[in-house]
C-alpha cells in the first residue's frame, strides 16, 4: 500500500527522503509530548534564570574596561624588555603580533622610540595610538 502511494505521488528520491525526515521528526515530537504527559514530575531546566544571569554578566563585561591591569602609568609595558606573555596583555596584541615585536627587537636592537613600533608588520598608526598609553621604553616603568 505504501509503495502504491509513493507511485501515485510520483515523488523523487530527495522528496521521499524529506518526507521520511518530516515523519520521523513528527514521531519524535509526539514521543516527547507523550513522555512529558506520562511523567509530569520529570526535571526540567529553567531557561529564564540562566538568561537573566547571562544578561547581567554581559552588562558587567560591557561596563568593564578592556585592559584593567594596564590602566595608569605604573603598569606600562617596557617594549625593550617585555616577553611575549607581557606583550600579549596589551590591547589588540595577540601571539603572532607579540612574536613579531620580539623578533623585530632581536633583529634590529632595542626600540629607540614608541613610534618605532610602527615598523613592525601589523602595527598601523591607529594601533600605535591605541598602544601608546600602555607602553614605555623607560626601565623605571617597565616589566
Amino acid at each position: 500500500m505504501l509503495k502504491r502511494l509513493m507511485e501515485w505521488l510520483a515523488l523523487t528520491g530527495t522528496e521521499r527522503k524529506v518526507l521520511w525526515f518530516l515523519a520521523a521528526t513528527l514521531a519524535v515530537g509526539a514521543g516527547i509530548r507523550l513522555y512529558r504527559a506520562t511523567f509530569p514530575d520529570a526535571p526540567s531546566f529553567e531557561y529564564r534564570s540562566s538568561d537573566s544571569t547571562f544578561a547581567a554578566r554581559s552588562a558587567q563585561a560591557a561596563e568593564a574596561p578592556l585592559t584593567p591591569a594596564l590602566e595608569g602609568t605604573d603598569n606600562r609595558i617596557n617594549l625593550n624588555t617585555a616577553d611575549r606573555a607581557a606583550l600579549m596583555t596589551l590591547p589588540g596584541i595577540g601571539r603572532v603580533l607579540a612574536d613579531r615585536i620580539v623578533q623585530y627587537r632581536t633583529d634590529h636592537g632595542p626600540f629607540r622610540s614608541i613610534n618605532a613600533l610602527s615598523a613592525v608588520k601589523g602595527i598601523s598608526r591607529r594601533k600605535l595610538q591605541q598602544l601608546s598609553p600602555y607602553v614605555t621604553l623607560d626601565n623605571a616603568h617597565g616589566k
